[in-house]
This record gives C-alpha cells, structure tokens and sequence, in this order.
C-alpha cells in the first residue's frame, strides 16, 4: 500500500533555511508516497521553487493551506501556530506518517520530527540568543507578559508538554543533537540540511575582494560585530561587506540601514537575493562570515561555501562542523580580525582551505538529504510506528 506522508512547516516564506528542508522533503518523499503539504497560508509554489531549488509540481501533491487570522500573518507566530497543532492532531488519522519539518510537535501519534533550532523553548532560546535586543517586540521580552501569552497559546494548542518527546527526531547538527540530549534528553539522528546551487564556475582571481553575510535581518546574526569586524581588516586589506536578506522588526532594520549609512561606500545592504540570482551574485565573490553565535546549523555557512568563498563562524554552533578549519571559527572581534588577516595574507594557505571546503559542501547536497530522508520515513513505517503498519 502507498503511504500517506504529512509534511508540517509552520509558515512557508521564499529565503528561509526550513522553508528548503521543507520542500526538499516533499520533494524526496512524493515519489514513494502521496504527500501532503500542511501549512498556515498559501505558500507561493513557484517562488519557493526558486528560492529552495526545488520543482515541486502541484498537481502531485496536496497543499493544505490553513488560514491564517487577520493581524497574524507576521506576529503573534505562538498563537498563530496553536491553530496549526491542533489540526495536525486532529488530522493525525488521515496519514500514516506525520512529519514536522520545523521543531517539535505533539501529533497525538508517534511521528517525525526535524530540530532546526531552539526557539520552542524559551528559556533556552534567550540563554542561546539574549532575548532582548532592540529588535525584539515586547511579546518576546522576558516578562510576566510573554509567560502568559506562551501559556496562553499552550492550552489552545491542547498539546501535551512533553508528547514531542515520543517522535522520532533529527537534529540538523552534532551540536543540535548534543544539546537535545543535554538539555532534554531526547536522543536523535543528524540529518544536515540540503543546500541547493552548482559550484561556482567564477575563477578565484576573477572575483571581487568582498565579504557577504547572508541571512534574516535581525539582531541574533550579529551584523554590528561583522561590521566592526571587517572595519578593523580594512584598514589592512581594502575590503567590502554585502548585506543579503529579508529585514526581519521594521525598528531593527532601521537601525542597521543607519549603521550601513555611517560606515559609506564599503557596506552595501541588498535586500533579499533567491535562487539564480544569488548563486550568481556569492560566486562573484570571495569571502563570507557569520556573525551568529549559537546558529544551529548555518544555511546562508553552507550555501557559501557551496559556492566556493572561504567563510568564517563564531566558535559556537552547527556552522563550526561547515567551516571545520581552525583558522576559520573565531572567538571574538580581535580574534576574527587576526585569522582572517591571516588567511587574505597567505595565497597558498588559501587555496588549501578552499580545497578542504570544497570537500564540507558534499555533505550537504540535497541528493544526500532526499536519499536519508526517504530511508528515515521508510524505516519507520517498516518498524511499525506509522498508523498504516
């Protein structure tokens, strides 16, 4: 008998790290099952095919957009989500697998569960990201306020506290996978995510001296550091930073279009880039950086290197087991400044780093994500978890 695959994203947006797992998912399961695509909203097929790399094609699969209320659709993500969970467990009959492709969920039954970070756990999220930038809205500062609008949206949900903890889950990292162990004790399997895009054809020597950091516009991926940062290798090394990205709180964004103003010519803020554009746009250049200290894994890390720039990472998080060189993981800003002086003083040792970063971006292909990801769904209907064994 054909299984019945659910796939569950929370919100489906062109640009986004588990907006590509998700469609990737679909992508590797439809051949072996009839999928269905669960979400809030009505996802933009095409643009997301552009974005994730993917060809998913709608007449072979169902799409179970739910409404969204009004005021919701960019805020209130707790609440919006309870709407969500409750009809997947309501559905949970429907398929004989049920698999989350954003963070944890109670499904009522057993399912499958893919951990891209921690923001279903507020404690954790603040220790891991602060919690009270200038971006963060006053439903996501710690206070009595946010205590009572999360409980609040845990009895709508009607999910049980710890029912996330019977599905089977993947972790997108050995980091990931080590702090659900210690913090939850939930074991799990890692699954890197698929980074679409080709090597890049652009010789070395024909790109421009540039950096790129890529990702939403929000106060964890540090963008002030890497700016400070790549000010101090300026005044060695002419240099210049591109910004790529979605603004995330429009009071943040404005502060980081200030930040670019003040620093002249060298920072340019791009806006989002998708699909043909951006590959085209990273192979044109040579370097990357992130400035997110505890990123769970580091989509924008992998999709750099994939384009064949050298890329550096905080010591903390997924992203270190991407770059996986010590002269590429900092500790601060003085010590970023040192290893990447470091590397843009030495040709030879460049072209070693590039050589052993090529090597990392096969790990993340999405040929290797769909091959594991049909077998993890297989194997657990084949042991008897799914509804339909």
């Amino acid at each position: 008998m054909t299984p019945r695959v659910a796939v569950v994203h929370p919100y489906l947006l062109p640009g986004g790290g588990s907006e590509a797992c998700a469609m990737w998912m679909v992508q590797a399961l439809q051949d072996d099952g009839r999928v269905t695509l669960i979400t809030m909203g009505r996802p933009d097929l095409p643009a997301l095919n552009e974005s994730c790399g993917t060809s998913l094609d709608p007449g072979r699969i169902e799409i179970r957009g739910l409404r969204i209320p009004p005021g919701m659709r960019t805020r209130f993500d707790a609440l919006r989500a309870f709407r969500l969970a409750r009809y997947c467990r309501r559905h949970a009959g429907d398929f004989d697998v049920m698999v989350s492709a954003y963070n944890v969920m109670d499904f009522g039954v057993p399912g499958i569960q893919r951990i891209a970070d921690f923001s279903f756990d507020d404690g954790l999220r603040r220790e891991l990201h602060g919690g009270t930038g200038p971006g963060e809205g006053p439903l996501h500062r710690a206070s009595a306020g946010r205590s009572l609008y999360l409980r609040l949206a845990r009895a709508l949900a009607g999910a049980s506290r710890d029912g996330w903890k019977r599905n089977l889950t993947l972790a997108n990292s050995e980091w990931t996978r080590g702090l659900l162990g210690e913090r939850f004790g939930v074991p799990a399997k890692v699954l890197y995510p698929p980074v679409a895009g080709a090597p890049s054809p652009v010789r070395w020597e024909d790109r421009e001296d540039g950096f790129v950091v890529m990702g939403r516009i929000v106060p964890e991926k540090g963008i002030p550091l890497i700016i400070e940062i790549l000010a101090e290798v300026r005044k060695v090394k002419p240099i210049h930073l591109h910004i790529l990205g979605r603004s995330g709180r429009a009071a943040y964004a404005r502060d980081i279009e200030a930040l670019c103003r003040r620093h002249g010519g060298w920072v340019h803020l791009e806006g989002p880039r998708y699909g043909l554009e951006k590959d085209e746009f990273l192979a044109r250049h040579k370097y990357g950086i992130s400035g997110c200290r505890h990123e769970a894994f580091g989509i924008a890390v992998a999709e750099m290197v994939k384009a064949g720039m050298v890329v550096w990472v905080p010591n903390a998080g997924g992203q270190t087991e991407i770059a996986a060189d010590a002269g590429l993981v900092y500790s601060g800003r003085d010590d970023a400044v040192a290893r990447i002086l470091a590397v843009l003083g030495d040709p030879a040792g460049e072209a070693v780093l590039r050589d052993r970063l090529e090597g990392r971006a096969a790990l993340f292909s999405p040929a290797r994500f769909s091959s594991e990801m049909r077998s993890i769904v297989l194997d657990f209907l084949k042991e008897g978890h799914g509804r339909g064994a």
